[in-house]
């Protein structure tokens, strides 16, 4: 009996759910440090000379850079201020710390368990690497710490106030200057908003936002596609790109766009006069993307992720009815960032 009410009482201890989610958050934390230092090079390598750039000139070499912009001039404001590249990677593991606990409230608020606030938050602990990006200064550490963010606040929320709206904004704003890809984030918010507060009047609220959304989308989507730079869409088919910037041909195919090439326009050109190319390249991506494992990869590595990731998806398949049963406008948001993710990683 003493054994069952301390295991009953662990189960419902908030304080010690914390110490010990804590406790692993600290240990990998520091194993990071030790283990790989902090990460200047790879893709951090162009953040560093924008900002080197920003602080020399106050203007990015292109303007795709835009649109990694926190990062950009998180590290600018740490070499201003003569703090070292720990000041980024600080500010980087505290929003990691906060989306941690977001998390865990979040799943106390969507299933009134404790218990399942704890094991989920210590499995999405064990993905070491997406909690791997705290040391590296690339965007993604930040940007995944803001989508879980914004996402836990957003289905918290109880009334559309103007503090809520602010913030919602605000959010989306540093979502997209944080990647690019952050701009889905607003057509997915505005169907969460009005299937969760205004269900009585959704078809003629979609019918009305949506027109205006689209319209919105195809010009944020064709400034940022003509803001050069790494942006050029056209790249990944010259040499048949599966994973990003890493080609698969040797001799580039030549393809002649007689429209703008980095626009919403010379994308569909791509699509209806090189539709065997596209479809055979979307395919490729999409399963690589949902697949995870990659042949550079060691046996252990594939073998983690794998685990990790398939099992993930058979509980999602079991789970989805219910989830979209009992939590609808939760339900799509997370299903319209997947959609819009998979179009991503397709085109």
């Amino acid at each position: 009996m003493p054994i069952l009410k301390r295991l009953l009482s662990f189960q419902q201890n908030q304080c010690l759910h914390f110490f010990l989610i804590s406790s692993c958050w600290i240990a990998l934390q520091f194993y990071f440090f030790f283990r790989f230092g902090i990460e200047t090079n790879l893709e951090a390598a162009k953040y560093i000379e924008q900002a080197n750039l920003l602080l020399q000139t106050g203007y990015y070499s292109s303007g795709n850079f835009l649109f990694y912009s926190t990062e950009i001039l998180l590290i600018a404001l740490s070499k201003k201020l003569h703090a070292g590249y720990w000041m980024v990677v600080a500010v980087q593991l505290l929003f990691n710390a906060i989306s941690i606990y977001c998390f865990y409230r979040l799943v106390i608020h969507l299933k009134n368990n404790k218990r399942l606030a704890f094991i989920f938050t210590v499995i999405f602990l064990s993905m070491i690497y997406y909690h791997l990006y705290n040391v590296y200064l690339f965007t993604e550490s930040l940007y995944f710490s803001f989508s879980l963010i914004y996402t836990c606040f957003l289905f918290r929320i109880k009334n559309l106030s103007l503090k809520n709206i602010a913030i919602i904004v605000l959010a989306l704003i540093i979502l997209y200057f944080t990647r690019p890809v952050g701009l889905f984030f607003f057509p997915a918010t505005i169907v969460f908003i009005i299937l969760k507060f205004f269900r009585k009047n959704t078809l003629p609220l979609f019918l009305f936002i949506g027109a205006i959304a689209a319209i919105t989308l195809y010009f944020l989507i064709n400034y940022s596609l003509n803001s050069g730079g790494e942006l050029d869409f056209l790249l990944p088919y010259l040499k048949e790109h599966i994973i990003c910037g890493v080609p698969t041909l040797a001799q580039a195919h030549t393809i002649q766009i007689p429209v703008e090439k980095d626009s919403i326009e010379g994308f569909w050109f791509i699509i209806s006069n090189y539709w065997d190319l596209f479809i055979r390249l979307s395919l490729k991506r999409l399963f690589a993307f949902f697949g995870i494992v990659r042949s550079y990869y060691s046996l252990a590595h594939n073998l983690f992720i794998a685990t990790y990731f398939y099992t993930l998806y058979v509980l999602i398949l079991f789970g989805i009815r219910k989830l979209f049963r009992d939590f609808l406008p939760e339900a799509i948001f997370l299903v319209l960032g997947i959609v819009f993710t998979s179009v991503t990683v397709m085109r």
